[in-house]
């Protein structure tokens, strides 16, 4: 190539890479060898910077998904069911246990016992001087809330996480508040009035399922149904013995 001809290419050259990569200086190009290295060394910082772009966006993704995907949430116990809603994902099914009714002890609250135990260390055979938990059965005769006749049947249990970040379980309502998703719902459950020691209050879906071959009158961990009684609850609002039913929400 003529000299006069290389230096006009040259020239402008380095006003195209001085508009392109953003030189804060005139470039100087006095050979092929200067421009050449300008020019590697320009496209040099453009891929770390882009390198370092792909690395972010990456980063970003992997946030979002464990945020989508892993601990965010909430976890619920769905009484009365060995399945989860279908929105929501289950973490194990089982069987609701808790204290006997006429036991004074034990635990005040009902669990949901998985279905597949893990055993640490133990000793079998009994100890009299320890807690004590036990299956539990409906034993509502009287009334057919459910649609079919669930006395003496034994209950399951599902362990349910939603994507939701807040969860309530609403008693006294059959829906949800404006602005909250439906989880499931169902009936306001304890234990009988009169049964000693304290007992909490679960809400067991509405189309409960039973443990197969569990339908025996054992007397254990026992469900009522809850109905209001009119005094300090005000009556309206509320109805005298009227069962309560329940709903749990998320949003």
């Amino acid at each position: 190539m003529p000299t006069n001809m290389f230096r006009i290419c040259v020239f402008w050259i380095c006003m195209i890479s001085k508009h392109h990569f953003e030189l804060t200086e005139e470039p100087v190009c006095t050979s092929r060898f200067d421009y050449d290295f300008k020019i590697v060394e320009k496209l040099f910082e453009m891929d770390q910077k882009i390198k370092k772009a792909e690395e972010e966006i990456q980063r970003q993704h992997q946030l979002i998904n464990r945020l989508s995907t892993g601990g965010s949430g909430s976890v619920y116990v769905r009484w009365g069911r060995n399945i989860c809603p279908e929105h929501a994902t289950a973490i194990y099914n089982g069987y609701i246990a808790g204290k006997k009714y006429s036991d004074n002890g034990s635990g005040s609250d009902s669990v949901c016992l998985p279905s597949d135990p893990v055993w640490s260390n133990y000793s079998d055979g009994g100890d009299s001087n320890r807690g004590h938990v036990y299956g539990t059965e409906f034993d509502e005769q009287s009334v057919n809330m459910f649609g079919y006749s669930v006395s003496q049947q034994d209950v399951p249990c599902a362990v349910c996480k939603t994507q939701k970040s807040a969860l309530v379980m609403i008693p006294a309502r059959a829906k949800c508040y404006s602005g909250w998703k439906e989880e499931y719902s169902g009936y306001l459950m304890s234990a009988y009035h009169s049964d000693p020691g304290p007992h909490n209050h679960i809400c067991v879906d509405s189309d409960p399922e039973f443990i197969p071959r569990g339908s025996s009158n054992d007397n254990q961990h026992v469900l009522y149904l809850m109905e209001a009684r009119c005094g300090s609850l005000p009556c309206p609002p509320y109805v005298e013995g009227r069962e309560l039913p329940c709903v749990v929400c998320s949003a």
